[in-house]
């Protein structure tokens, strides 16, 4: 392990990654329900933090961020001073507490805004979770639009914008590029065609907004796709379902 970056790994530390990725995948798929807290999320001075050009904090780890901390504290909020699930967050992710910090919701927020590693968690728990929903691209389209509503709708941001209201074209950066050729396969999205071969990494044209900018897309990793030139072409700006087709990982 000496010669491998440890900064381009994560940690599954075994906590409920799957349940908190539920979470997000419902209220995203379902934002009618939630909307009181999508509106917290994504809402007014918020939807700036959208129209970032590509950051390696995506619009997603924000997302999934504000939707799992309530979930990881709920016990404290409701007044359960046995906190089973808070306790098993804070021992897997190495959050030293006295337990007076769980005696009351005052004495945990107060314990929180002095403790850093527990800010740190919940950035490590929230990457796992990332983890999890980066591979679905059905459901990056679903929070794409969903954010392509704030964006349209964002009265603040104009540095950001055209005139007509939409993001500026944005430089899609080599890592951003690489983490999508690695997470599509090197494979066409639309017609499954093997780029492997074939593929420039300097021809961002072939690395294509899900959500097109022309529809209020973000220029955010998480709204982009691989696609081959022709299929590129072929979707233009349109708001074209992605595929719902992935690889096999035991193959025919």
């Amino acid at each position: 392990m000496s010669d491998v970056r440890v900064e381009n790994y994560y940690e599954a530390r075994g906590f409920s990654v799957y349940y908190l990725a539920n979470a997000v995948f419902n209220v995203v798929s379902t934002p009618g329900a939630f909307l009181r807290g999508i509106e917290d999320i994504l809402g007014d001075m918020r939807a700036l933090s959208l129209m970032r050009p590509f950051n390696r904090h995506t619009n997603l780890h924000d997302f999934i961020r504000e939707v799992s901390v309530p979930i990881v504290t709920e016990e404290v909020a409701r007044g359960d001073l046995v906190c089973r699930f808070l306790r098993k967050f804070l021992d897997l992710y190495g959050v030293e507490y006295p337990e007076s910090a769980l005696e009351d919701e005052e004495s945990f927020w107060s314990f929180v805004a002095e403790s850093d590693r527990f800010h740190e968690a919940i950035d490590e728990l929230v990457d796992e979770v990332f983890h999890v929903l980066f591979n679905d691209v059905g459901f990056l389209q679903k929070f794409n639009r969903l954010c392509a509503g704030y964006i349209e709708y964002s009265g603040f941001g104009e540095k950001n914008k055209t005139r007509s209201g939409t993001l500026k074209r944005a430089k899609i950066p080599i890592w951003a590029r690489r983490a999508i050729f690695y997470r599509d396969k090197g494979e066409c999205r639309s017609c499954k065609r093997s780029l492997a071969a074939l593929i420039n990494q300097l021809e961002t044209e072939r690395y294509d907004h899900i959500v097109p900018l022309a529809r209020f897309g973000a220029n955010d990793v998480t709204n982009l796709q691989l696609l081959c030139e022709p299929c590129n072409l072929k979707k233009s700006a349109g708001n074209v379902p992605v595929s719902p087709l992935y690889q096999r990982a035991i193959r025919a």
